[in-house]
């Protein structure tokens, strides 16, 4: 196989498919499990609302707290429980790849090696989060020294040289606030391209980091992610064509995504709803949710079994008992 030929990818991962017994019972657990709980997080979320509003007063404060507390940690702990999900059905994935046995007991593989994986993924954030400094910074820099400027600073200048080092503060009325933002749309503009600019290099970089940690057990985070970089030079362009390649699954997911908020688009574009909010959110919601397990159940296998077949196009070459043991007999 190689990275190089998407074709040549894509038909053999067909082909692994096929020859495959488990692999709609894997995608219709995977589907289920990852949509079940999106499905219940927000549900849940949406009752600790209704509570929060129903425990007002100081009375109600200690109660308000604990369940804002368990609100907040909700869409952390559901993050934590698909990254483990996912994990596990790549390792089956690309057990399908290698022409392996696979079953959905693959799916727990995720679970054993969470801190590796966890760790892995926080380092990641951090490297996005300097990334978003350094592209505000930069393009704060880019604006201000621009054309682009003028118009924002004539209309800081007044309210600026009305204050002082005793009295910074600078009032905005609504209507100056507004006229600020529509100012500075070319600085927003400029963070993003500056943004994905660093965003996307860093992205590529790190793509095979949960296939790295799928194939060595032992292996830590920062070392994932060290031989993944060293996977991935000279190669990124090669990933960036097979994503390409494999365009009409990213635009299922758009499209799904889109419907997702459909209950805010419709409106935006003067279709009004003839019941509430409330029903239209979930209507839309439950939608987008139908819509995601038809993607995935049709879709999704045969782009993750490419996506492995690339992996082991870029892995460097070991010894045949190498690169093979993903989980013990009963992850398989």
């Amino acid at each position: 196989m190689n990275i190089r030929n998407q074709r040549e990818l894509t038909s053999f991962a067909a082909q692994q498919i096929a020859s495959a017994p488990q692999e709609k019972r894997i995608i219709l657990i995977y589907t289920g499990l990852v949509l079940g709980t999106n499905l219940l997080s927000v549900l849940l979320n949406y009752v600790l609302g209704l509570q929060i509003d129903q425990h007002t007063g100081l009375r109600g404060l200690s109660t308000r707290n604990t369940l804002s507390t368990i609100q907040t940690m909700l869409p952390l702990l559901h993050s934590a429980l698909v990254m483990c999900l996912d994990l596990g059905y790549l390792s089956a994935m690309l057990r399908i790849a290698r022409g392996q046995y696979a079953s959905p007991n693959g799916l727990r593989l995720g679970f054993d090696r969470f801190w590796v994986l966890l760790r892995s993924q926080l380092i990641l954030i951090a490297f996005y989060i300097g990334i978003a400094f350094i592209s505000i910074y930069a393009s704060c820099i880019i604006y201000m020294i621009t054309p682009f400027s003028e118009d924002t600073t004539a209309i800081l200048a007044p309210l600026v040289s009305g204050s002082s080092v005793l009295n910074p503060e600078i009032l905005l009325d609504e209507a100056t606030y507004s006229q600020l933002l529509s100012t500075m749309t070319p600085f927003f503009v400029i963070f993003v391209i500056v943004f994905l600019a660093l965003y996307i290099p860093v992205t590529y970089r790190f793509r095979m980091v949960r296939y790295v940690i799928i194939d060595k057990p032992g292996i830590g985070a920062i070392a994932a992610l060290r031989e993944s970089r060293m996977m991935m030079r000279r190669n990124a362009v090669n990933l960036f064509k097979l994503d390409l390649h494999l365009w009409w699954y990213y635009a299922a997911l758009l499209i799904a995504s889109i419907i997702c908020y459909g209950d805010q688009i419709l409106p935006l574009l003067g279709i009004e709803f003839p019941f509430s909010y409330e029903f239209a959110y979930f209507l839309f919601y439950a939608v987008y949710l139908a819509a995601q397990a038809v993607i995935y159940y049709f879709l999704r296998n045969s782009v993750e079994v490419t996506y492995a077949l690339a992996y082991e196009s870029l892995k460097p070459e070991e010894k045949k008992d190498n690169g093979v043991v993903l989980g013990n007999i009963f992850q398989m």
